[in-house]
């Protein structure tokens, strides 16, 4: 027979090694299959149930020692009833704490034929607010061993009573872990929904952003076109424009003349393989309307052209094409549109091609529009011609015999007009320079009372501080010295006449599309040197002004503009 104090010190070895296994195990059921084999063996219990269940959904685990497996499948299946048969203390008694054990009888259940027989200690714990427990044990080994079942000495129930005290800190521990990660998966996955929320909100964010571009550069193409009058010019104008609002590397625009045998080409991005030729353009514009939709030459259509890398080879292109479209002005004049890749690599959006077939819809307009403008032109001078052809020959007809006759009233106009100007002139004096000055002062100042857009008093370039300025001399240090771009700010047709060799056009009417194209990746700390002011125009200083407004660091507007420069024998092109 065991001392007392033998079977204390075995029960604190009991509790010290199962406190030890139930610490590392953070599965439940991994819990409850540790625990009931370390309970069985020091209470002398032959076989043994352990049940862990939330009532409420009636769900949760069955686990059983010294069953056969039959019996074992069969305790499973009547999880539900055990639930109502040996947890209905919630309702009776309330909040039950998870750290009081009841033992119950199995009189007291109201069910005695769930649990296999001879299991007569039955204890049920609460976990936490949503699980509960029950432990089954039975029968005990008798003193001599034979069997027999004994019920529970004082020392064994509080070895019990303090094992289920472990049992029910890991469970509470282990199903916390298990809430935690349950909790961190559901955070994880609602992350990544809101992630590609964001993505969604963000990608169409940038594609309004790029439609507010696209729209804003066709506006200005248009009030640019207003003042085009020449077909080459609208084509040189609308490919620029198309490239940057849409972010193309290179692109062509071409218009073929059948009748009277001519190509008008504009050319982005890179070399002219010969398509300025009638020849090779007709080719071009034929394959293209054999890959188009169109079925006729019908005047003012526009129409994509399907798969054009392959619908277009051959056809002396310097670059694939991504993009094209074939539109018809008439029976004998007919164009194409190629663009190439864009900046980023991506393919254009249907959206965009869409606009883009738009917009050749508009070119044609223009281009249209110009050629009336030619015809009409052309015709004004011949009948102009004509008219000063038959003037000088009345003329000539009629000199003979009135050239006295009109020498005489040329005479008396003369006279005329002399002794009126006299007259008038003696009239005049300051008094009425100052009338007309008032007046005039007046009428400017009703006007800009009347109207919104009034006349400035004073011009803008004026009120603007001014910028930095650098000599010809420190310009030309700086750009050897530091890469220094030199930036001309007068319009295309001043800079294609003369300019600093190396210098970039940027006009403050295309300022915000040239910087996208040409200046985006420059960076801000570079020097750049402005020139292209003039009496009546300060385009230098306002182009300085707005890439000031970029954040560039250095700005500086050349001193004396492009006559400093040459002044200076510094080189110059063309």
């Amino acid at each position: 027979m065991l001392t007392e104090l033998e079977r204390k010190r075995l029960s604190l070895r009991v509790l010290l090694e199962t406190a030890q296994e139930l610490s590392g195990i953070l599965q439940p059921r991994k819990i409850m299959e540790t625990f009931l084999l370390t309970a069985m063996g020091p209470i002398g219990a032959m076989r043994g149930v352990a049940v862990l269940a939330r009532p409420a959904g009636c769900e949760g685990m069955v686990l059983s020692r010294g069953l056969p497996p039959a019996e074992a499948e069969a305790l499973e299946q009547r999880l539900p009833d055990i639930c109502d048969a040996y947890f209905p203390y919630r309702d009776l008694d309330g909040d039950f704490p998870s750290s009081k054990i009841r033992v119950i009888r199995r009189d007291q259940a109201g069910s005695d034929s769930l649990l296999p027989r001879g299991m007569d200690i039955l204890l049920c714990f609460n976990v936490d607010e949503s699980h509960c427990g029950l432990l089954a044990l039975g029968p005990l080994l008798s003193a001599d061993g034979t069997g027999a079942g004994g019920e529970l000495d004082a020392d064994s129930s509080t070895l019990l009573h303090s094992l289920l005290h472990l049992l029910i800190g890991a469970l509470r521990g282990a199903l916390a872990v298990s809430n935690i990660r349950q909790l961190s998966v559901d955070l994880g996955r609602k992350n990544d929904r809101l992630t590609e929320a964001l993505a969604t909100s963000q990608a169409a964010q940038r594609g309004l952003d790029r439609r507010v571009h696209q729209l804003s550069a066709i506006n200005e193409l248009a009030a640019e076109m207003a003042h085009v009058h020449d077909v080459q010019g609208i084509l040189d104008g609308f490919l620029l424009t198309v490239l940057g609002a849409f972010s193309v590397n290179c692109g062509m625009v071409l218009v073929l003349d059948r009748l009277a045998h001519s190509v008008d080409l504009a050319l982005r991005g890179a070399p002219d393989t010969g398509l300025s030729g009638y020849a090779a353009a007709d080719v071009l514009v034929y394959k293209a309307f054999l890959a188009s939709g169109a079925r006729s030459v019908a005047p003012l259509t526009v129409d994509s052209v399907e798969n054009p890398a392959v619908a277009l080879a051959g056809c002396g292109l310097p670059f694939e094409g991504v993009c094209a479209m074939y539109f018809s002005l008439d029976r004998d004049v007919q164009g194409v549109l190629v663009l190439g890749e864009t900046i980023s690599g991506e393919a254009l959006e249907s959206e965009d091609v869409q606009m883009v077939q738009a917009q050749v819809g508009t070119l044609m307009g223009y281009v249209l529009g110009a050629r009336h403008l030619a015809t009409i032109t052309a015709l004004n001078e011949g009948l102009k011609s004509q008219n000063e052809e038959l003037t000088r020959t009345v003329n000539e007809l009629t000199e003979a015999r009135q050239t006295i006759d009109l020498l005489e009233r040329a005479g008396e106009r003369v006279r005329s007009f002399l002794h009126a100007e006299g007259l008038r002139s003696k009239r005049f004096s300051w008094l009425d320079c100052g009338v007309i000055l008032v007046a005039a002062m007046l009428l400017g100042f009703l006007f800009n009372l009347a109207s919104p857009n009034g006349v400035p008093l004073v011009p803008e370039h004026l009120k603007r501080p001014p910028s930095q300025t650098v000599t010809a001399q420190k310009a030309r240090e700086l750009q050897q010295s530091d890469g220094a771009l030199i930036v001309d700010a007068r319009p295309q047709a001043f800079f294609d006449q003369r300019r600093v060799r190396g210098a970039v056009n940027l006009t403050p009417a295309l300022f915000d599309m040239v910087y996208l194209m040409r200046f985006a990746q420059v960076p801000l700390s570079t020097p750049l040197i402005v020139y292209g002011g003039n009496i009546s125009r300060r385009w230098d200083e306002e182009v300085a002004t707005k890439l000031t407004a970029r954040e560039h660091e250095r700005v500086l507007v050349l001193e004396d503009g492009l006559s400093s420069w040459e002044a200076r024998g510094y080189p110059v092109e063309p």
